[in-house]
């Protein structure tokens, strides 16, 4: 909520800000053929704090009339592996930011995912590809008021 307050005074008189987060309901994992999705299953059993903060956020800053939402679209995001392997390293180093150990039910939870996903892989056999779809929502937010209006009140 901080960054949202404070971005409102970077912006010009008339800008807005293009704000793009991913959709709490966590990434998939699947495997595909021709464009076909044969299996999906979840990465985590948990949602993201992160993911819950920022849409939180968004939504305390619509309610508190800092910005006004001009327009608004979710889209999947996917990333493509050419194996199962690549594709838990590529997640590993993506999540290497955070903090902490994760705990040994995570980590089992996240190893029987990989297993399903890996054995779904060599089933399908040739043209079978892996990848990881998120959801993802844009904004286009706009001021509600005036920053230089703020600016000049603060200081009073």
């Amino acid at each position: 909520m901080h960054a949202l307050q404070e971005i409102r005074f970077l912006l010009r008189p008339g800008g807005s800000l293009i704000e793009i987060h991913p959709v709490p309901e966590g990434p998939l994992i699947e495997v595909r053929r021709h464009g076909r999705v044969l299996f999906a299953t979840p990465t985590r059993s948990t949602l993201d704090e992160d993911e819950l903060c920022a849409e939180e956020a968004l939504a305390e800053s619509v309610r508190g009339r800092l910005f006004g939402i001009e327009g608004s679209a979710e889209f999947d995001f996917l990333t493509y592996a050419s194996s199962v392997a690549e594709l838990r390293d590529f997640m590993a180093k993506e999540s290497a930011h955070k903090e902490g150990p994760e705990d040994e039910a995570e980590e089992a939870a996240k190893a029987e995912v990989y297993s399903r996903v890996e054995q779904t892989w060599h089933a399908v056999g040739e043209g079978a590809e892996v990848a990881r779809r998120e959801r993802a929502r844009i904004a286009r937010l706009r001021p509600l008021w005036d920053r230089r209006e703020r600016r000049s009140t603060n200081e009073s």
